[in-house]
């Protein structure tokens, strides 16, 4: 049983290095893409349209009325 324990944590580690090489290396030619003529015309379009959605999506708003909710709530179990 022990040794299905400290197989399963060897497992998950290294299945979580893995991912951070892969992703990193992933990441990083995507950046070295964006300097390419055509596709990094293409990138540089899609994130315009990240930072616009990103914009348009500011929850701010939803965040102030829910700080005032949650004061007002703790306020209420004060008294």
């Amino acid at each position: 049983m022990w040794t299905n324990f400290l197989a399963g944590i060897t497992k998950g580690f290294g299945i979580t290095i893995g991912m951070s090489v892969v992703l990193g290396l992933f990441i990083w030619i995507l950046t070295q893409l964006v300097s390419l003529p055509f596709v990094g015309e293409y990138f540089q379009k899609i994130e315009g349209h990240i930072q616009e959605y990103a914009e348009k999506t500011n929850y701010s708003d939803e965040f102030q009325e829910m700080n005032r909710l949650l004061k007002e709530i703790n306020d209420s179990l004060k008294k």
